[in-house]
C-alpha cells in the first residue's frame, strides 16, 4: 500500500498542499448546498440577536420588579421576554435544520462521487489499496466529515457572533468588569495552538487504524471458509486483537488530547462569573452597579458557558473532519489512467477484430519483469482462438487487456482497426463479456447475477443463457429456483456452479467478443463436454478467445497460441503444433500421462469446441 495511502506524511510543504487541495474539494461542495448554508447563516445570526436580547430583557424585567412598578408592567416585561426566548428556540431549531441538511447532503454526494470514481479508477488502482481502507474511508471518514459541516460548521459560524455580540453588550453595561471577565479567554488562544497539531495527528492515526481494523475483519469474514478449513481461528482471533489493541491505544491518545481541550475551555466561563460575583458585589454595595445590570451581566456569563464549553469539542470535531476530509480527498484526487477519449470514435457494432502490434505490458507500480513482451497478434472477426501455456505465461493479462482493463499503450492494440485507447469505454466493454477465473457472483438471487448486465431481469433471456452453460439443470436442485439467493459471493453454490453462472451471464449479453479465462476449470468432464457442445451456437459469428490450462479445452479453435514467459512462443492448429513437438506438444503429452479428463487418452471430452467426438 502505498504511503499516500495510509494517510501519514512528514514533509511540510507536502502537509501544506495536501491542505489546500483538501479545502478546494472541501469548498467545491459547500458551494454546491451554498443557499442552505447561507439560510442557516442567517438564521443562526437571528439567534444571536435572540441570544443578546433575553439577558438584556431579563435584566429589563428585573429592574421593574426592583423599581416597584405596576405588576401590569412587570407582566408585560416578562412577556416581552417570553416571546424573545420562543423567538430565539425557534431560530436556533431553523439553523440547525439547515445547517444539518447541508451537511446531510454534502454526505449524500460526496459519498456517491466517491463511490462513482472507484468504480472509474483501473484495476490496478486495487493492487495498492486495501479494501478495508477503502471501506473505512467511505464509511468513517464521511461520518466525520459531515459532522465538520454540520455541528463544526455552525458552531464556527456562530460562536464568533455570539461572543462578540455577548462581549460588546458587557462592555455597554460595564467596561471595567467586561475586561476583567474577557481575561482568561485569550488562554483559549495558546491551547488550540498547543493541541490543534496534536489532535489532528492523533486523528488521523485513528481513522488509519478504522482502516486496519475494517480491512482485518473484512479479510476474516470473507475467508471464513480457509480459516475454519485450517484450524486458524485462534491466529486469527491473535491477529485480530493485536489491531483492535492498536487502535485503542490511539483511540485513548486521541481521547487524552481531545479531552484537554473541553476541560480547560470549560474553565474559562466559571473563572469569569467567579470574577462577576467577586467584583460586581463590591460594586453593588457602593452603588456603581444596580441589581438588574448584574443579573443581566452574570446572564451573559450563563449564556455564554455552553458556547465556550463546546469550543474544545468543536476544535476536535473540525481537526477530525479535516483529516478524513484529506483521506478522502487521497482518493479522488487519484486520476483515472483509463479515461475516455475526448472524441470517441464511432464504433457502432463491433465486427470483432482484435489485433496486437508489437505489444509489451508491464503491471503498473513497475519492480516487476513485462507481463507481455513484443506481442502480434491477429484475431480475425468472427474466429475462435485458443490461449495456452504455463501458469504465470500471461494468458489472463492478454485477455484481460482486449476490454481494456488496464493501461494500454497507445498504437498498440486495435479492435476493429481502432486503437482502443480511441473507443468509449462503455462502446466497447458493453460489447464485450469476459468470465474471468474467479467466478465473483453478486449476493442476490441467481437470476438477477445471470442477469447482471442485461437493462433488466427477463426471464427467457435469464433460461436462455443458463441452459446454453448447463446451469439450467441444477436450478431445480435450488431451494428456490431462479429466485435463490446465492449468498456473499455465491457461497450457496458449488466452484462448477458459480463457474456456470458467470459463463451464463456472459452468454446472456450477446456479446460481439466473447473472452473464457479458464472457464471451465471447476467443471466435470461430462458437463464440459456437454458446454462445448451448447457452446457451437454461441461461437458463430462472434469472436472468441478460450484462455485455457487444458490442451483439451482449445484443441479445435481456429488458431491455438502458446504463451511462456509473456511471449507467443508457438502458433497454429492443433495437429500443427502436435507435429512441431514443441511447449504444446509436450503440455498434451503431460495431460495424456495424467489421465486428465479431455487428453487424447479420452476421446468424449477431448471434442471439439462443438465438433464431434
Amino acid at each position: 500500500m502505498s504511503i499516500a495511502a495510509t494517510g501519514f506524511e512528514t514533509d511540510p510543504d507536502v502537509i501544506a498542499e495536501n491542505r489546500r487541495a483538501m479545502l478546494r474539494s472541501l469548498w467545491h461542495y459547500v458551494r454546491l448546498n451554498a443557499r442552505d448554508y447561507v439560510l442557516g447563516s442567517i438564521y443562526t445570526l437571528g439567534y444571536v440577536v435572540g441570544f443578546i436580547a433575553v439577558p438584556m430583557l431579563v435584566g429589563w424585567a428585573v429592574s421593574a420588579v426592583a423599581e416597584g412598578l405596576p405588576p401590569a408592567e412587570v407582566a408585560r416585561r416578562c412577556a416581552w421576554l417570553a416571546a424573545a426566548g420562543v423567538a430565539r428556540s425557534l431560530l436556533r431549531f431553523v439553523s440547525r435544520v439547515r445547517l444539518f441538511n447541508a451537511a446531510r447532503e454534502i454526505e449524500f454526494q460526496l459519498r456517491n462521487d466517491l463511490f462513482e470514481h472507484l468504480q472509474r479508477l483501473p484495476q490496478s488502482f486495487y493492487f495498492h489499496w486495501r479494501t478495508g481502507d477503502l471501506m473505512s474511508r467511505c464509511v468513517n471518514d464521511l461520518t466525520a466529515v459531515r459532522l465538520m459541516l454540520g455541528p463544526g460548521l455552525l458552531s464556527v459560524v456562530q460562536t464568533p457572533f455570539l461572543f462578540l455580540a455577548a462581549f460588546g453588550s458587557m462592555f455597554w453595561m460595564n467596561p471595567t468588569l467586561a475586561f476583567l471577565v474577557l481575561l482568561p479567554y485569550p488562554l483559549f488562544v495558546l491551547v488550540s495552538r498547543a493541541l490543534g497539531r496534536a489532535m489532528h495527528a492523533n486523528n488521523l492515526a485513528v481513522q488509519a487504524g478504522l482502516a486496519d481494523i475494517s480491512n482485518q475483519l473484512q479479510e476474516s469474514i470473507a475467508g471464513i471458509a480457509v480459516v475454519k478449513a485450517y484450524a486458524m481461528e485462534d491466529t486469527s482471533r491473535r491477529r485480530f486483537d493485536e489491531v483492535s489493541q492498536e487502535l485503542y491505544e490511539r483511540q485513548i491518545g486521541m481521547v487524552k488530547v481531545n479531552g484537554a481541550m473541553p476541560a480547560i475551555t470549560g474553565l474559562l466561563p466559571m473563572l469569569g462569573m467567579a470574577i462577576v460575583f467577586y467584583v460586581a458585589g463590591g460594586q453593588i454595595q457602593t452603588g456603581e452597579m444596580d441589581l438588574a445590570s448584574f443579573f443581566a451581566f452574570s446572564m451573559f456569563i450563563y449564556e455564554l458557558t455552553f458556547p465556550t464549553f463546546i469550543l474544545g469539542w468543536v476544535f476536535a470535531l473540525v481537526q477530525r473532519g479535516t483529516a478524513s476530509m484529506q483521506r478522502i480527498d487521497e482518493v479522488l484526487k487519484t486520476e483515472p489512467s483509463i479515461a475516455e477519449p475526448e472524441s470517441p470514435a464511432e464504433m457502432g457494432t463491433l465486427r470483432g477484430e482484435v489485433e496486437f502490434r508489437d505489444l509489451t505490458f508491464e503491471y503498473p507500480g513497475g519492480g516487476r519483469e513485462p507481463a507481455l513482451r513484443d506481442i502480434d497478434l491477429r484475431i480475425p472477426a468472427g474466429s475462435v482462438i485458443g490461449v495456452v501455456g504455463p501458469v504465470g505465461g500471461g494468458k489472463t493479462t492478454l485477455a484481460s487487456l482486449i476490454p481494456r482493463l488496464f493501461e494500454v499503450p497507445r498504437g498498440h492494440l486495435f479492435v476493429d482497426g481502432v486503437d482502443v485507447n480511441d473507443i468509449g469505454l462503455h462502446d466497447l466493454r458493453s460489447q464485450i463479456a469476459m468470465v474471468p477465473q474467479d467466478s465473483f457472483l453478486f449476493s442476490m438471487s441467481l437470476a438477477d447475477n445471470v442477469a447482471y448486465g442485461l437493462p433488466e431481469t427477463e426471464a427467457r433471456s435469464v433460461v436462455e443463457a443458463a441452459e446454453r452453460a448447463q446451469l439450467a439443470k441444477d436450478v431445480e436442485d435450488l431451494p428456490a429456483g431462479y429466485e435463490t439467493l446465492v449468498g456473499e459471493r455465491g457461497v450457496m453454490l458449488s466452484g462448477g456452479q458459480r463457474q456456470r453462472t458467470a459463463l451464463a451471464r456472459a452468454l446472456a449479453l450477446d456479446p460481439r467478443i466473447l473472452i473464457l479465462d479458464d472457464t471451465l476449470s471447476a467443471v466435470d468432464a461430462e458437463t464440459e463436454a456437454a458446454i462445448r457442445e451448447g457452446l457451437e451456437r454461441v461461437f458463430a459469428g462472434r469472436t472468441v478467445v478460450v484462455v485455457a490450462s487444458r490442451v483439451s479445452t482449445v484443441r479445435d479453435a481456429d488458431l491455438i497460441v502458446v504463451l511462456d514467459q509473456g511471449r507467443i512462443v508457438e502458433r497454429g492448429s492443433h495437429a500443427e503444433l502436435m507435429a512441431e513437438g514443441g511447449l504444446y506438444s509436450r503440455l498434451a503429452r503431460e495431460e495424456e500421462e495424467a489421465g486428465e479428463p479431455g487428453t487424447d487418452a479420452d476421446p468424449v471430452a477431448g471434442a471439439a469446441l462443438g465438433g464431434e467426438a
